[in-house]
């Protein structure tokens, strides 16, 4: 009873300290609530609601889609391989090749047999024409209509240069007086009683291109191949001379030889420009291509840059008329390591027919091809200047002198897809 009585009291002097205004006013009440020492309000803050934001979930490309940016759409130029078709194709070609090596000089004729003014000419290797060959294999792919081959080229080419006079005069021109000189070797012949001199050259050229490209049509009658590839080539490069004469140096011969190989990235271009009404690119009733036989014009180039490693060796020896040895030279430490630019380049006609329902093709090519191998003739001269006309002081040169190697001649090809 007291305690009620005393709760009571506190409430109504609460309300005596409070604002005038009641119906601003907060009124404690006293209840069980306040006997047991708790009071409720009812200001409760509400909960706050956090919502995340939405993750944008974009689906992954499927296997081999393209990813494009939005607005644009990639460019798909039409295959131009023979017939359309997926499959493998072989080919081989016959090859009417010349060969010409700088740096191929080897004697000198000196028609007026005089030191002082001298006049003549360098006698300089010739080589012979001859055939090769050049065989392949490829697979044409139907992803994005890609195609890849694989070929070899053999080729082999030698070189002749000769003549004779009489015994006191050299064997490179007609009459006396006349006097010779080697370019390359160290003979102390003298020029005056050179009587005859020869020399010889063999060609050993092997390549092996591996390429991978894509045929497509730029226009109704122009198609283009782009291609890139790796080639590999070893060859080998062999030179001899011999002079013979009246002095006490009877003979004198020498020889050098140089073996390389290289390797390195190619990359070129085959073009095809079709003439004529029955060949220009004819479409199916539904849009689709279909093959074009007929004739064109082709013109492929390419170009390779390729790591070489040489090898040369280099060896001089003379004899007296009794076949004692008089002189001779043998080098070594010759071999190093260069780089080797390769050109390449073909053009002529073509001609190519699909048959057993466009699944089949042959094609034929006929044209002329032009290869240039750079730094290919490392050549070592051991050039003595005291056997020359116009000088007496003996002062052999040995020196390393490099040349190039162009090919070039008549290349018919044949394909075959199936």
């Amino acid at each position: 009873m007291n305690k009620n009585l005393l709760f009571s009291m506190l409430a109504l002097t609460a309300c005596a300290f409070a604002d005038g205004d009641t119906t601003n006013s907060s009124i404690l009440l006293a209840d069980d609530n306040l006997v047991a020492g708790r009071m409720d309000s009812d200001c409760k803050p509400k909960p706050v609601e956090c919502k995340p934001k939405p993750v944008e979930c974009k689906p992954k490309p499927k296997p081999c889609e393209p990813c494009v940016r939005k607005g644009m759409a990639p460019i798909v130029l039409t295959s131009s391989r023979p017939c359309d078709d997926i499959g493998l194709y072989i080919f081989a070609d016959a090859l009417y090749w010349h060969a010409d090596v700088t740096n191929a000089e080897w004697a000198f004729v000196n028609s007026t047999g005089t030191a002082a003014p001298a006049s003549g000419a360098n006698q300089e290797l010739a080589f012979k024409w001859n055939w090769g060959f050049r065989v392949g294999i490829g697979y044409e792919f139907d992803h994005d209509q890609w195609d890849s081959d694989i070929y070899y080229t053999w080729f082999r080419n030698n070189s002749t240069g000769s003549g004779k006079g009489s015994s006191n005069s050299t064997g490179f021109t007609v009459g006396a007086p006349g006097a010779a000189s080697s370019l390359n070797t160290d003979s102390s012949m003298v020029p005056g009683t050179v009587a005859t001199g020869s020399a010889t050259a063999k060609l050993d050229f092997n390549v092996i291109d591996w390429e991978l490209g894509r045929s497509f049509y730029i226009s109704n009658s122009i198609s283009l191949r782009p291609h890139v590839g790796v080639k590999g080539a070893w060859h080998k490069l062999t030179e001899s001379e011999s002079f013979t004469g009246t002095g006490v140096i009877a003979s004198y011969a020498s020889s050098d030889e140089t073996k390389s190989w290289a390797v390195g990235p190619s990359a070129g271009i085959n073009s095809n420009w079709y003439f004529g009404c029955a060949n220009t690119m004819p479409v199916g009733r539904n849009g689709e291509v279909k093959d074009r036989p007929g004739f064109s014009i082709f013109g492929d180039v390419s170009g390779a840059l390729m790591y070489g490693h040489f090898k040369n060796t280099h060896s001089e020896s003379g004899a007296t008329a009794a076949g004692a040895v008089a002189g001779g030279f043998t080098a070594s430490g010759l071999n190093r390591n260069l780089m080797v630019p390769v050109l390449t380049g073909v053009m002529g006609l073509a001609w190519d027919m699909c048959f057993s329902c466009d699944k089949m093709h042959l094609g034929i090519r006929a044209g002329y091809e032009l290869q240039y191998w750079f730094r290919q003739n490392q050549r070592f001269s051991n050039f003595n200047t005291a056997g020359s006309l116009g000088e007496s002081a003996a002062a052999p040169r040995h020196t390393r002198t490099t040349g190039d190697l162009a090919l070039q001649g008549l290349t018919i090809d044949v394909r075959f897809d199936f």
